[in-house]
């Protein structure tokens, strides 16, 4: 499997980049509005993708406050939410194999999907030294956000390890972002994300 190092949305994607996503493209559609006539429902995992992990519906749309408004894609990637307003979206938790994973499928509008990558991109050249973060009215200290080797095989694709403190404990949070066409996967696992997740993940979307 070729791997490559995406530290900013410039080293990894094919499609040229625009204005650089100044906005923090705060998400506004709500999880499982699914649009009638995609194919969105069948590039979301299932249990039959992942052996020996447990898939479920997500348990509902976190509540997501910045304190740095160009950090808050970070933070709602990092959340299990979607960045921007897709037109609709598929919500899955995988549990197992010592690692829980919030996996997300987002559909945008014709070249809405780049503009939300811009935003994560952007994002994570301003906020690499960490950020606070609310979810669901608990703060969460980020600390520094690591570029990872994600694999080739989408359009985009980027990742990041961030070890967050909540409650007085401090847990690492792996996120991948995969993008093809108008769709995007956000692929989110605490303490880790098992590879068996991400390469099916990216099988359904190819």
């Amino acid at each position: 499997m070729t791997l490559f190092l995406c530290a900013s949305l410039s080293a990894c994607t094919a499609v040229s980049g625009g204005g650089g996503g100044a906005s923090p493209l705060r998400p506004t559609v709500r999880p499982g509005t699914t649009a009638s006539g995609t194919d969105l429902g069948g590039a979301a995992l299932a249990a039959r993708d992942v052996d020996g992990l447990t898939v479920s519906e997500a348990d509902g749309r976190p509540e997501v406050r910045v304190a740095l408004p160009a950090c808050a894609p970070l933070a709602y990637a990092l959340s299990g939410e979607a960045v921007g307003d897709p037109t609709a979206t598929v919500e899955h938790r995988l549990s197992g194999d010592g690692a829980t994973v919030t996996a997300i499928l987002a559909e945008y509008p014709s070249g809405r999907a780049p503009t939300a990558m811009d935003a994560l991109g952007t994002a994570l050249d301003e906020c690499a030294d960490g950020f606070t973060t609310t979810v669901d009215g608990e703060e969460h200290k980020v600390g520094d956000v690591v570029p990872q080797l994600v694999p080739e095989g989408v359009e985009q694709a980027m990742g990041w390890q961030a070890t967050v403190n909540r409650a007085g404990r401090s847990v690492p949070v792996k996120t991948v972002v995969l993008r093809v066409g108008d769709t995007v996967a956000y692929l989110s696992g605490t303490p880790a994300l098992p590879a068996a997740v991400l390469q099916a993940q990216m099988t359904k979307l190819s």
